[in-house]
Formats: C-alpha cells, structure tokens, sequence
C-alpha cells in the first residue's frame, strides 16, 4: 500500500525540508510542471 501527499511550498528551499524529512518513509516524488501562481506543487509517494 502507498500514499500520494501533495505538497504546497514557495521556494524550493522549503520542499527539500520536507522532502529530508520523509525520507525515511519515501518511494519516490514528482514536481508539478505548472509554475504558475504563488505556490508551486510536489507529489510525494510514501511506502
């Protein structure tokens, strides 16, 4: 079974935060292509 989160972030500083902290739990993420608007997006999958 796995997971799909989405995640909201400005700068790109703030995903890898996240990112470093699941870590541990996590099979792989994908970065939206849409940079429009103020926030961008990233899909993390967790194991």
């Amino acid at each position: 079974m796995s997971v799909k989160i989405r995640v909201s972030y400005q700068e790109r500083a703030e995903l890898d935060r996240v990112l470093h902290l699941l870590r541990p739990v996590m099979k792989g993420y994908k970065i939206s292509g849409n940079e429009e608007g103020k926030y961008k997006k990233a899909y993390v999958e967790i194991k």
